[in-house]
C-alpha cells in the first residue's frame, strides 16, 4: 500500500458528494431523506479514515490552525453538551428517520469538514465547486422536465421540488450555486465563453429558484444581490464591478417596485409563484405555523436557557405550548422553522451563540484577514452569506444545505489556516501494519452499526407498507416489521408507530386466528417496552399513538390510561379528547364521553369537528339540548354529509334520522343519489 491508493480514495469519494441530491430510492422509508444520509454517511466515514491514515504519514495533509476550525469544534462540543444534558440523549444522537440528523449527523459534518479542508488545494477547490455546479445544471435539466409535465413534482402541486422531495430544500440549493456560478463568473470574466456559460447556469438556476415559490429563498435571494450591490458601489479594485453593482442596485429597485405596482392585479393573482408574494399579510402570517411556534421556542428557550433541551426535542416544547387555535395547521412540529429558534431551543444561548459564531468568524476571515479574494469575490461570498441566513429565518436546514455551508467554511478555512506546529510523523510501514487494519476494523464497526443495521430496519419497514399497500401476504408484513423492530435503535419509535397504524389491517386479514394473536402479541410489547422508556413516557404524541391503538384493538381501559397521559401532557389538543370520548362511547359510557367531548369543543368553539363530534356524542347521550344547539351551529352539508352522525343516530334506533339525512343526501348531491336512495331502501326493509 502507498499513500497514493488512500488520495484517489479520498479524491473520489469528496467528489462523489456534489451528486449525493441525486440519489432517491423508493427501497427506503422516506426516500428523499434516508437515501442521500445513508449514502453520504458511508461516504464520509469511508474517506475519513482514508484521511487519518494518510494524515499520519504526511503532515501535509494535517489539520491546520484558524479560528474557523476552533469555531466548528466549539459549535459541536456546545450542541454535544445540550444533547448528552438535554431531555432524550439516546434520540438526540439518533434522531429518525423522517429528519436523519441529530448528533451522530453533526459528527459527520465535523469529518467532512475536517477531510476536506486538509486534503483540497486551491486547484482541488476549484474543480469540486465546478463539479457541483455541474450537478446543479443537471438538478435544472430535471426540473425543467418536472416544469413541463414529464417528470412528476414529488411533492404535488405546481412547486418543483427536483430530487429532494420538498421544494425549500431545492430552492436553497439553487440559491447557495447562484452565488457559487457568480464568484467563478467574475473569476473567469476574462473568458468570454466561461463567462456566457457561467452568466446562462446563474439565470437557470434563477428560474428553477423562481418555480420553487419559496417565498424566504428568493427574498433572500433578492436581498444578498442588494448586498453584493451596496458593497460594490465602493469596490476602488474594479470599475466595471462598480458600474455593473450600480446597475443591479437599479433594476432591483426597479424590479421591486414594478411588483408592488401590479400586485393587486389579476395577472399576479393568477401566478402561482407572485401570488404567494402579493398575499403576505398579516393575516395570512397568522395563519401559518411560524405564527404560533416561534413564541413557543422563546418559552421553551426560557425554560432552559444555557444549554437548550436537546436535539430532536422541540417535540416536548410543542406540546407543552400548543394552542387549540392550531387545529387548523399540521398536527404536530418538530422545527421551529427558523434556524435560529431552532437552535437556541436545542442548545440554548450556548448553542445559538455557537451556531452564530461560523457566521461571524466566516465574514472576519473574508474582510479582515488577508486572504486571496478581490474585493468583489469577497462582496459575492457576503451575499451569499446574507441570503442564506435570510433564508434560514423561514426555515430548517437538512442535509445538503449543510453540507454546501460546511464546504464554505471549509474553503475560508483553508484559504486562511496556518499549519499546525506537530510535524512528527509515521512510517508508512507502521501505517499499514499497524494503524490501518485497526482503523479498518473501527471502520467496520461504524459502517455496520451507524448505516447498515439501520438501513435494514428502513428497508424492512418501507417492504411492509407496501404489501399492505398492495394487500399482499400478511404474513411477510409481520416478519418485515418484527426484523425492523429488532434490528436497530434508529427508527425503533418509528417501527412502533407503524405497527400501531397498520393493526387493523393485519388483524383484519385472512390470516389464522393463532397469527393475528401472535401479531397482536407482539405489537402490544412493543408498544408497552418503547413506553416504558422515561422520555417516551413524556412524548403526548407517542401516548396519544399507544392509546388508539389499544382502544382499536378493544383494550380499552389500559387505552385510556396512555390517552389520560396523552392529555395531562398537552392538554390543549382536541385530537386527544376526541379519541378519550371514543373510548368511552365503546364502553358503552356515553355521559363520560359526552363530557369528554365537550371539553374539547370548549377549548375552540369555532371548530366544526369539535362540534360534529360533540354532536355526535349528544346523540349518543339522548342529551337533545345539547343536539339541538349543535345542529343549529354547524351548516346543512357539514351535519348531512358526515357519516359519524349518521352512525350515532342509527346505533342509537333512531332510524327516522337516518332516512332523513339520506333523503338531505339525494337533495344536496343528486350525482350519487342512486346510492343514497339503495341505503334508504334498506333501512326502509
Amino acid at each position: 500500500m502507498s499513500t497514493r491508493y488512500l488520495k484517489y480514495v479520498i479524491f473520489t469519494g469528496l467528489f462523489l458528494v456534489p451528486f449525493v441530491p441525486f440519489l432517491v430510492s423508493s427501497s427506503f422509508f422516506f426516500p428523499f431523506i434516508t437515501t442521500k444520509v445513508f449514502a453520504w454517511r458511508i461516504i464520509v466515514e469511508i474517506i475519513f479514515v482514508a484521511w487519518l491514515s494518510l494524515a499520519l504519514v504526511d503532515t501535509e495533509y494535517r489539520p491546520r490552525k484558524s479560528v474557523i476550525l476552533y469555531s466548528v469544534l466549539g459549535f459541536l462540543i456546545a450542541i454535544g453538551l445540550a444533547d448528552l444534558f438535554g431531555v432524550a440523549p439516546l434520540k438526540s444522537f439518533w434522531s429518525n428517520f423522517e429528519r436523519m440528523e441529530g448528533f451522530i449527523s453533526l459528527l459527520h459534518l465535523g469529518m467532512f469538514f475536517v477531510v476536506i479542508s486538509s486534503f483540497f488545494r486551491e486547484i482541488d477547490w476549484k474543480r469540486w465547486w465546478n463539479t457541483s455546479l455541474v450537478a446543479s445544471f443537471i438538478m435544472v435539466l430535471y426540473c425543467v422536465l418536472q416544469i413541463i409535465g414529464l417528470k412528476t413534482i414529488n411533492q404535488g402541486g405546481v412547486r418543483v421540488d427536483g430530487t429532494f422531495g420538498n421544494a425549500i430544500y431545492l430552492a436553497v440549493y439553487m440559491l447557495f450555486h447562484i452565488f457559487i456560478a457568480m464568484l467563478f463568473m467574475w473569476r473567469e470574466w476574462q473568458n468570454t465563453l466561461l463567462r456566457w456559460v457561467y452568466g446562462l447556469l446563474i439565470f437557470l438556476q434563477i428560474f428553477i429558484l423562481y418555480y420553487t415559490a419559496t417565498r424566504g429563498a428568493i427574498l433572500g435571494l433578492i436581498g444578498g444581490l442588494f448586498v453584493v450591490a451596496i458593497l460594490n458601489i465602493n469596490n476602488r479594485e474594479s470599475v466595471p464591478a462598480r458600474k455593473m453593482s450600480i446597475t443591479l442596485l437599479i433594476s432591483l429597485i426597479i424590479l421591486i417596485g414594478v411588483f408592488f405596482s401590479i400586485k393587486n392585479t389579476e395577472f399576479v393573482s393568477k401566478s402561482p409563484v407572485l401570488s404567494r408574494f402579493s398575499s403576505l399579510t398579516t393575516e395570512e402570517l397568522k395563519n401559518q405555523g411560524r405564527y404560533f411556534v416561534w413564541p413557543m421556542a422563546i418559552e421553551g428557550w426560557k425554560e432552559n436557557p444555557i444549554l437548550g433541551w436537546g436535539q430532536e426535542n422541540f417535540s416536548y416544547v410543542f406540546q407543552k405550548y400548543y394552542t387549540p387555535d392550531m387545529v387548523h395547521l399540521e398536527p404536530w412540529f418538530d422545527r421551529a422553522h427558523n434556524i435560529f429558534l431552532d437552535w437556541l431551543v436545542v442548545g440554548g444561548l450556548i448553542g445559538l451563540l455557537a451556531y452564530l459564531s461560523l457566521y461571524i468568524v466566516l465574514l472576519y476571515l473574508i474582510w479582515w484577514r488577508n486572504i486571496v479574494f478581490s474585493y468583489t469575490e469577497k462582496s459575492i461570498i457576503t451575499g451569499l452569506i446574507a441570503a442564506y441566513f435570510f433564508h434560514n429565518f423561514f426555515v430548517f436546514d437538512h442535509l445538503i444545505s449543510y453540507i454546501l455551508f460546511f464546504s464554505l467554511l471549509a474553503y475560508v478555512h483553508y484559504l486562511s489556516s496556518d499549519s499546525f506546529s506537530w510535524q512528527r510523523s509515521m512510517t508508512l510501514t507502521r501505517v499499514r501494519n499497524i494503524v490501518l487494519p485497526a482503523f479498518t476494523i473501527l471502520l467496520v464497526f461504524s459502517l455496520y452499526f451507524v448505516n447498515i443495521k439501520p438501513i435494514i430496519t428502513n428497508i424492512n419497514i418501507i417492504e411492509a407498507l407496501k404489501i399492505i399497500q398492495e394487500s399482499g401476504d400478511i404474513k411477510i408484513v409481520i416478519e418485515s416489521l418484527k426484523k425492523a423492530y429488532n434490528t436497530a435503535s434508529l427508527g425503533k419509535t418509528e417501527v412502533v408507530e407503524q405497527l400501531a397504524s397498520n393493526s387493523v389491517a393485519v388483524l383484519t386479514s385472512d390470516i389464522s386466528m393463532e397469527e393475528k394473536n401472535t401479531f397482536f402479541a407482539f405489537a402490544r410489547d412493543a408498544v408497552i417496552n418503547q413506553e416504558k422508556d422515561k422520555n417516551i413516557e413524556r412524548d403526548a404524541r407517542y401516548q396519544l399513538m399507544a392509546g388508539s391503538f389499544l382502544a382499536t384493538t378493544s383494550i380499552l381501559d389500559e387505552a385510556l390510561v396512555h390517552l389520560g397521559k396523552a392529555r395531562e401532557l398537552m392538554p390543549g389538543k382536541q385530537q386527544i379528547y376526541f379519541e378519550i370520548g371514543s373510548a368511552y362511547i365503546n364502553k358503552k359510557e356515553p355521559l363520560i364521553a359526552l363530557e369528554t367531548f365537550k371539553e374539547a369543543y370548549e377549548l375552540l368553539p369555532t371548530y366544526s369537528e369539535a362540534k360534529l363530534i360533540y354532536l355526535a356524542g349528544a346523540i349518543y347521550a339522548n342529551d337533545k339540548v345539547v343536539e339541538n344547539e349543535m345542529i343549529s351551529q354547524l351548516s346543512e352539508k357539514e351535519l348531512v354529509f358526515d357519516d359519524r352522525i349518521i352512525n350515532a343516530y342509527y346505533t342509537n334506533g333512531r332510524v327516522n334520522m337516518v332516512m332523513k339525512l339520506l333523503e338531505d343526501r339525494i337533495r344536496l348531491d343528486p350525482v350519487n343519489a342512486d346510492t343514497y336512495r339503495d341505503f334508504l331502501k334498506e333501512f326502509a326493509n
